[in-house]
């Protein structure tokens, strides 16, 4: 009675560790990010149609959209980025560092500038759509290490209670780089048409905040600008020919966004 007793404490003990270790080993996490917001735009226009007379096309105008995005991302402490003996004695916080690609589309502007000017100017109307698709890489900074120093520059101590409301927060930076996978300007006004559909150099930098809802799912609110092309698009219409018809577009991009994501699996570090 007492050997079966023994190896049932044996085994107990044997599997706990087995768990123990399983659990410590699985540090990198794949994970899938949907998330929704509002995309605002600002542009200035500068160029001209035609040639003697000469209409100039200028101005500038905001609109506003809603988008989505959808990613497909890694994420690795950062003291595990690299094998460790390749870092010496540097020792690196295990901050998450994620590695995502990400896909962004269903914004539309409707923006609307001046053709000409004095009482033969009239409006010259563009809609632009855009599809971005980036690489981002992103640090969270758990709100308890930003805490950290400050807590200590006014001596306020371990504070217990405002720690458990700050471990689920991190703070977020990050930055990224793509392209416009899809770009669509559609310009128009009586007499004057401007189309083109561009892929160029897009990019992208922000913040925000995440919050662990659970062990797997997490939410995240944040601002980001997003660097798109600034396209030159020649102007078409019923006029003479000039040798500046085009019409210039300066794009600034602003977006907030809220995103749920889930961690769907985990593995070891390949590094050990």
């Amino acid at each position: 009675m007492g050997r079966i007793r023994i190896g049932s404490g044996i085994a107990a003990l044997v599997g706990s560790l087995v768990l123990a270790a399983g659990e410590g080993a699985a540090e990198w996490k794949v994970y899938v990010q949907g998330g929704i917001g509002l995309s605002g735009a600002e542009v200035e226009t500068d160029g001209q149609a035609g040639n003697a007379p000469v209409t100039p096309l200028t101005g500038s105008d905001h609109d506003s959209s809603p988008m989505l995005d959808a990613a497909v991302g890694l994420e690795v402490p950062m003291d595990e980025l690299v094998p460790r003996e390749f870092l010496l004695k540097v020792r690196l916080p295990d901050w998450p560092v994620r590695s995502e690609i990400e896909a962004a589309g269903l914004r539309e502007y409707e923006l609307s500038t001046v053709a000409g000017s004095g009482v033969n100017s009239n409006r010259f109307f563009t809609e632009l759509k855009t599809t971005t698709v980036l690489f981002n890489q992103w640090l969270d900074i758990p709100l308890v290490s930003v805490a950290k120093p400050f807590q200590y520059l006014f001596g306020l101590g371990r504070q217990p209670r405002l720690r458990r409301w700050l471990e689920p927060a991190s703070l977020y930076v990050g930055a990224g780089i793509g392209l416009t996978a899809l770009m669509d300007i559609d310009g128009t006004s009586n007499v004057i048409g401007a189309h083109d559909d561009v892929v160029d150099f897009a990019w992208n930098v922000g913040t925000g905040f995440n919050f662990q809802m659970t062990e797997h799912v997490s939410l995240s609110a944040g601002y980001r600008y997003v660097g798109l092309p600034n396209p030159s698009v020649t102007t078409q219409g019923p006029f003479a020919p000039g040798p500046g018809d085009k019409i210039d577009y300066d794009l600034q991009v602003h977006e907030l966004r809220i995103a749920i994501r889930i961690r769907v699996f985990e593995f070891a570090s390949p590094w050990r």
